[in-house]
């Protein structure tokens, strides 16, 4: 019998923790298995940092998958010019580390995807890529953002707090324009750490329910902003973000938080699911349609309760995730979250992409930026 993974076992009572707050089961999760291709595991390079997004990349009816990146290979002219140099030059030279997206096309079947060798995603005539950065890479969003019914791509940024935008090109599925700023009015927006504009991590979702995608976004301080998108569905007009608020208090995790809004309790509400700096996945349960509003959070995997208002400890938070033992649903840190149904069964599954692990010699591991698929039960 596979071993499973609980989000929740039984009703969670957390009016215990938080007064008059309750929420029903949650879905359970299969133990994890990773996304393989060309016949082994995929193990991203350097520090991992694996973002996926699942869907039809190439129009034949199968599901692909789009994984974002931190490092990737240096050009061949650039590989030729590291070569060339002698051992001391070699030890002084800082390798670039950007951040581009790997695309994996299904091969086997829509209901048991099988994946080969990947390409990069192209944006105007090049790889696509964001700069090199401190702790994310490429992390994909794929929608019909300007509402001209072909697939468009975004990304964030560690530095300038910028959502870029790749316009996608009518009659080449596989390439996209080369990218401009989402423009946001709070851009520059600073909080009283100077930091909340970094690694701005953003995902989309009809909140309102006015027929366009509004915004949501994490970032280093692992905070959730909120920014409306008053467009008309094919020209984007976001107003200033807001943070997301719990109870009239701040939503907080760990750290460098990546928020993806689906109705995961297929409830007809949206709810956000919460990656963080400690691995931790927290769930957000929507209160009401057409809202950006939510109970606070608890961890899918701890149960634990994270307050409104109250900054979690990243060591706290870790130790939590730590003590589930054999039952840790994954290694390593920094995770990034996607949904898909992944073997045709209608109920929404759960993929994470981790940060890499480091081995007893200090060297990366083998568990290095992977992405575990988590099957709905």
């Amino acid at each position: 019998m596979k071993k499973l993974f609980f989000f929740a076992a039984v009703v969670i009572a957390i009016s215990s923790f938080t007064a008059n707050v309750c929420y029903s089961q949650l879905p359970q999760l299969e133990k994890p298995f990773r996304v393989e291709a060309a016949g082994k595991v995929i193990d991203l390079p350097g520090s991992g940092h694996a973002a996926p997004f699942v869907f039809d990349f190439n129009g034949d009816g199968k599901k692909d998958i789009i994984i974002g990146e931190f490092s990737a290979p240096m050009s061949k002219k650039l590989q030729a010019r590291y070569d060339a140099m002698n051992e001391e030059q070699k030890k002084a030279f800082v390798k670039p580390f950007g951040g581009k997206a790997r695309i994996y096309i299904n091969t086997g079947s829509d209901k048991s995807p099988v994946f080969g060798d990947y390409t990069y995603l192209q944006a105007g005539g090049t790889d696509a890529g964001v700069l090199p950065s401190c702790c994310i890479g490429f992390d994909p969003f794929f929608m019909d953002f300007d509402g001209d019914g072909i697939r468009d791509v975004t990304s964030g940024e560690y530095f300038g707090g910028f959502i870029h935008f790749y316009k996608g090109i009518k009659g080449k599925p596989f390439e996209f324009e080369a990218p401009v700023d989402i423009a946001q009015p709070d851009t520059i927006l600073l909080s009283k750490r100077g930091m909340s504009k970094l690694m701005r991590t953003a995902n989309f979702v009809d909140f309102d329910k006015d027929g366009d995608y509004d915004m949501v976004w994490g970032n280093v301080n692992g905070e959730v902003y909120y920014s409306q998108n008053k467009g008309n569905g094919k020209k984007y007009e976001f107003v200033n973000s807001v943070p997301v608020t719990i109870k009239g208090l701040p939503l907080y995790t760990d750290g460098k938080s990546d928020p993806l809004p689906v109705d995961w309790d297929n409830d007809g509400i949206v709810d956000l699911l919460v990656g963080t700096e400690a691995a931790d996945i927290i769930f957000f349960k929507g209160i009401k349609k057409g809202n950006a509003e939510f109970e606070p959070g608890v961890s899918i995997w701890t149960n634990k309760v994270y307050d409104p208002g109250v900054k979690p400890k990243y060591l706290q938070v870790k130790k939590s995730m730590d003590e589930l033992g054999e039952n840790r649903p994954y290694p390593g840190y920094r995770v990034r979250l996607a949904v898909a149904d992944w073997n045709n069964d209608k109920k929404m599954d759960l993929l994470v992409g981790n940060t890499f692990v480091i081995d007893e010699n200090g060297k990366n591991s083998d568990i290095s930026g992977n992405v575990y698929v988590f099957l709905r039960k």
